[in-house]
């Protein structure tokens, strides 16, 4: 089991895209650590369904620096409004793979086509407490095209420099008593935004996987 008090003490990692690139083709996809799932268990029996989102890395071209395109949830959604997330969603019975849905749901959510971006690797599934099985997958963004935002599903997009979402010290671990379960999640702030649940849970499966191989 993760050791959350460890991790949150941990060093900062300031990867390129050739490291995170190397760190993912080194090591089969683990299943992210979501610490929800070991202290509310009862929470979590499902049939999970299939889905997935992008992480699109952007590199700036005038200082090199990494850059990571987050979307905010309509205000208007049923589910979650005004939540910080990856684009993606659940994967269709038409789609060819899971990639293909995060590059659909990215495509319809903010306008970018799957000609943007080169894959370059997989996170293992990190499994939410709504029943689905998220499938991260990592991309770079080869080309910046002018976004096109779905007014019913995106609010706005941030883009959030990698080098603070990749460094411990900007986490927090919260638990919290909701009715008689106690719930832990991961939280990320970055100015005025607060990245949490399954997006933060996600960032942290990233870092864990490109420490792993930093530690090889």
């Amino acid at each position: 089991m993760i050791d959350v008090a460890h991790f949150l003490e941990s060093s900062p990692i300031t990867p390129t895209i050739d490291e995170i690139r190397a760190a993912l083709d080194a090591q089969a996809p683990q299943q992210i650590y979501n610490p929800d799932q070991f202290i509310a268990p009862e929470a979590y029996i499902h049939d999970y369904r299939a889905a997935a989102v992008l992480i699109p890395i952007f590199p700036c071209p005038d200082s090199g620096d990494l850059k990571v395109l987050l979307t905010q949830r309509s205000l208007n959604m049923r589910n979650h409004p005004g939540q910080i997330a990856f684009p993606g969603g659940k994967h269709d019975p038409e789609d060819a793979s899971i990639q293909y849905t995060a590059l659909r749901e990215t495509l319809e959510e903010v306008g970018l086509a799957p000609d943007c971006f080169e894959l370059i690797g997989e996170l293992g599934e990190y499994c939410s407490i709504s029943g689905y099985c998220i499938k991260p997958v990592v991309a770079e963004m080869t080309r910046m095209s002018e976004l096109s935002l779905s007014e019913a599903e995106v609010e706005c997009v941030h883009w959030v420099p990698l080098n603070h979402l990749l460094n411990p010290q900007n986490f927090q671990y919260i638990e919290r008593k909701i009715g008689n379960i106690t719930r832990g999640y991961f939280e990320v702030r970055y100015h005025d935004l607060r990245i949490w649940g399954v997006t933060a849970g996600i960032i942290f499966g990233l870092y864990q996987a490109i420490e792993n191989h930093y530690r090889s």
